[in-house]
């Protein structure tokens, strides 16, 4: 049995607890059957929960009244699980269509983007990570064209907006960086230990509060927003921040909302919304969203 199998039924097994509180054993078995296509004996549902466990870190608790199981609260390990599984589904699926090109091209419409780019950085950044080496690489700028050179202790790899980013202490600092992957060239890993990702452990927690990748020293809000329930079925299905809590209205329009540090990122995730959002608290983060919003109809006015 292959690895994306695998790692697709442990998927399928944690989505079914998580949407399903209390499902008893025979009715996830047949859930799996049903809807998976994954035919598994009672031992082997055993087995894969001690794996979601292990390695995973996603535990189920079995309720002898209900005689079912429940995910325990822990959204930080399932959400990297379902991120990680979504990388092997994406490495199956290009796998399997380089095998038959025609078909691929033909099934497979991927976005004309740049998502990919820099992707081939991957194995050695996350090479030099493990290790706990510095890495030198020269770093790209946009807007001047030029080129600077970095000697850095890599902490981590983060994703957002369809971008990598390796998280890093360049030498001779001591606040942690964002480097865009796409941009960097020469990477070279060097025979030097790098600093402990455990020293910048409470610098990495600030992306626990902000959108994307600009965090600073304010402090977390109370936010509000009035939101179409058509709206809030897609937020529901792809959330801004994980603070994100939403309720449905009686009148077409529900409520959303979320703590945090408002950020330049979160506000431009609330502008896409469009007509379909209002900020309604605190004023401050109103006021700003008004005055982007003035801006641009002043620019087609």
């Amino acid at each position: 049995m292959s690895t994306y199998k695998v790692l697709k039924r442990l998927k399928s097994i944690a989505q079914l607890v998580k949407s399903n509180p209390d499902i008893t054993k025979k009715q996830l078995l047949e859930r799996l059957r049903n809807d998976y296509d994954f035919n598994i004996s009672e031992r082997s549902f055993e087995r894969d929960k001690n794996i979601l466990e292990s390695d995973f870190g996603i535990a189920m608790t079995y309720c002898y009244n209900s005689h079912g199981y429940s995910m325990e609260e822990n959204e930080d390990a399932l959400s990297h699980f379902f991120k990680f599984s979504k990388f092997a589904a994406m490495a199956e699926l290009y796998e399997s269509g380089l095998k038959d090109y025609k078909s691929f091209q033909k099934w497979v419409l991927p976005e004309d983007s740049s998502d990919f780019t820099g992707v081939q950085h991957f194995e050695k950044l996350i090479h030099a990570i493990s290790i706990n080496h510095k890495l030198t690489f020269l770093k790209e700028n946009y807007y001047g064209g030029t080129k600077k050179a970095y000697t850095v202790s890599p902490l981590c790899l983060k994703e957002y907006a369809n971008r990598w980013y390796l998280i890093a202490v360049a030498d001779g600092e001591n606040e942690i960086r964002n480097f865009g992957i796409d941009r960097l060239s020469d990477l070279k890993i060097q025979n030097e230990n790098a600093l402990k990702m455990e020293d910048f452990l409470e610098q990495l927690q600030q992306y626990d509060d902000v959108v994307g990748l600009n965090y600073s020293d304010s402090s977390i809000e109370d936010i509000e927003m009035r939101a179409h329930n058509n709206q809030i079925k897609y937020l529901r299905s792809l959330p801004i921040h994980k603070s994100q809590f939403c309720q449905d209205g009686a009148d077409d329009w529900g409520i959303v909302t979320y703590k945090l540090k408002p950020n330049y990122e979160f506000i431009m995730q609330i502008l896409k919304l469009g007509p379909m959002v209002e900020v309604l608290k605190p004023q401050s983060l109103r006021d700003q969203v008004k005055a982007h919003i003035d801006e641009m109809y002043q620019m087609y006015h």
